[in-house]
């Protein structure tokens, strides 16, 4: 009989912060013809959702109508 392998965990790993500056990167990196998001997010660390939530975010600024000026 064999022992399963047991994965000890000794630290907790925090959460990355993302510049805007960053964010607009991969973003636009990720719009280049050729390249897919997957391969953007997994070269960049990230998970793929949260990749196409940037491009949502990112795109729906741009789109937005400019406020009214009073």
């Amino acid at each position: 009989m064999t022992i399963p392998r047991v994965e000890v965990i000794t630290s907790v790993e925090r959460r990355r912060h993302w510049s805007r500056a960053e964010k607009e990167r991969l973003v636009a990196a990720s719009l280049e013809p050729g390249v897919t998001v997957s391969e953007v997010a997994r070269s960049a660390g990230l998970h793929v959702s949260q990749l196409f939530r940037w491009r949502k975010q990112l795109c729906t600024r741009i789109d937005a109508p400019p406020a009214p000026e009073s």
